[in-house]
């Protein structure tokens, strides 16, 4: 593994970072947790933001990520930081599935990690 890659690119590029938003939202949508987060969402749009957001996180140089201001998408959502963490659990078992390594699979929750402030809400257990 060449640790000097971006993220992006040992994660496996534009197909595997599209792969992991697409079962990640079947699974949300599945889930009694979070599913009424995105009941009255554009599933659409979701997902390609969501894509655009990761393989920017990830280190993807030729993404820019164009959709609103994180914690203006999530200020009215009431999000708990257990769906957040229920969220994180969901990309952790998806990128196993995936069988992408250790190491990387924790530079993934880390970055995700960071953006917990930008989109909790919700003092709620």
């Amino acid at each position: 593994m060449d640790n000097k890659k971006p993220l992006y690119e040992r994660f496996g590029g534009d197909q595997q970072v599209s792969e992991l938003i697409d079962q990640f939202y079947y699974k949300v949508l599945f889930d009694k947790l979070l599913r009424d987060k995105f009941l009255k969402a554009d599933m659409s749009r979701v997902r390609y933001q969501q894509k655009r957001f990761f393989s920017q996180m990830m280190g993807d140089k030729n993404t820019q990520y164009t959709g609103r201001d994180l914690v203006e998408v999530h200020k009215d959502l009431n999000i708990t930081n257990q769906q957040f963490d229920k969220f994180k659990v969901h990309l952790k078992n998806i990128a196993q599935d995936m069988e992408v390594s250790g190491a990387d699979l924790e530079e993934l929750l880390d970055h995700v990690e960071k953006h917990r402030d930008q989109i909790v809400f919700s003092k709620a257990a």
